[in-house]
């Protein structure tokens, strides 16, 4: 009786596959409409990008400005109706872990 033996090489390959297959199906599930940020930009501890909101007419759209404190570790939502007068209002925010605790589930 002989022994087959797998080696480390094609066992890493086999893996590879399944998780490629698995990344492949798992995009099928993601929603229709994707959301696309505008603008991102990043400077020491924090990063900021702006979207879309959905709302206002379609040459001047809302957008949502979104700033991550790295840091801190904290998220702060503004919305912008109308970004030429710098009219900024806090939508929502908190801890990182929090947020991330809270959408989880369970």
């Amino acid at each position: 009786m002989t022994r087959l033996r797998t080696t480390p090489v094609a066992a890493l390959w086999a893996s590879a596959f399944v998780i490629a297959a698995l990344a492949i199906v798992q995009a099928g599930r993601l929603p229709g409409q994707a959301a696309y940020a505008e603008t991102v930009s990043e400077s020491g501890d924090y990063t900021v990008l702006t979207a879309r909101t959905g709302k206002g007419p379609d040459e001047r759209p809302h957008e949502a400005l979104w700033v991550i404190d790295n840091r801190e570790r904290v998220l702060i939502v503004y919305d912008m109706e109308d970004a030429q007068r710098g009219n900024f209002i806090v939508r929502d925010g908190g801890s990182l872990e929090n947020l991330f605790r809270t959408a989880r589930p369970r």
